[in-house]
């Protein structure tokens, strides 16, 4: 799955030397996994990362690693492809690896921020996908990674060998040729937000968050 993936980046790249900068809130997974290899932590705290994404940018650590959640879980909040290529350009110089997970941009209704068409012209990019969102195959265990070859190549060595089944490979290759399922579940998200923050809105006492996700 996605988050073994996120281990084995860890298990790689991570060592007692490494400083990490990981946005916060943002999906647990990443600080466990920097913490099971020493790695040193640096939190970035935001609810609204567009007023001060140039803050973040003087964060980034040298020959270290960038977490980013886009969309961010548990936020929802989805930075524009043209900021998250200013991440990977600003840790470039610093010879940083950045990870994006990128779990739940293809239920993103509008706005295609996704980075994979630009995979091949940054060698410090690491992309993490999955099956578990936006086809719900939770319980099969299938995520996948896109990246340089160097680090693909570092990757395929840290991994436990036949860690995806069968049932698992045949059910995301025939999820991938059912291109209408996508498009209308983005139709479908769209519609519900609408409804569920206009609902939501109408109590005094509750505060809604803006999304640009199912959540």
């Amino acid at each position: 799955g996605a988050t073994e993936i996120i281990y084995n980046f860890c298990s790689a790249f991570v060592n007692k030397k490494t400083k990490v900068l990981i946005p916060c809130p943002t999906f647990s997974e990443y600080e466990k996994a920097v913490k099971l290899f020493d790695g040193k932590i640096i939190r970035f705290k935001s609810m609204n990362f567009k007023n001060v994404f140039p803050q973040f940018l003087t964060k980034i650590p040298t020959k270290g690693i960038v977490f980013f959640c886009n969309p961010n879980n548990p936020t929802g909040e989805l930075l524009s492809k043209k900021s998250m290529v200013k991440i990977i350009k600003t840790a470039k110089k610093k010879s940083t690896l950045v990870f994006v997970d990128e779990t739940f941009i293809e239920l993103v209704p509008e706005l295609n921020a996704s980075l994979v068409k630009t995979i091949k012209s940054y060698e410090n990019l690491f992309i993490l996908r999955s099956f578990t969102k936006s086809f719900g195959l939770a319980g099969l265990r299938i995520g996948y990674g896109l990246g340089s070859k160097k680090i693909i190549e570092i990757l395929q060595r840290v991994k436990i060998p036949w860690n995806v089944n069968y049932i698992a490979q045949s059910a995301a290759s025939a999820a991938l040729c059912y291109s209408d399922f996508l498009e209308k579940s983005r139709k479908n998200i769209k519609k519900e937000y609408s409804f569920l923050m206009n609902s939501l809105s109408k109590f005094q006492w509750l505060t809604c968050s803006q999304s640009s996700t199912n959540f």
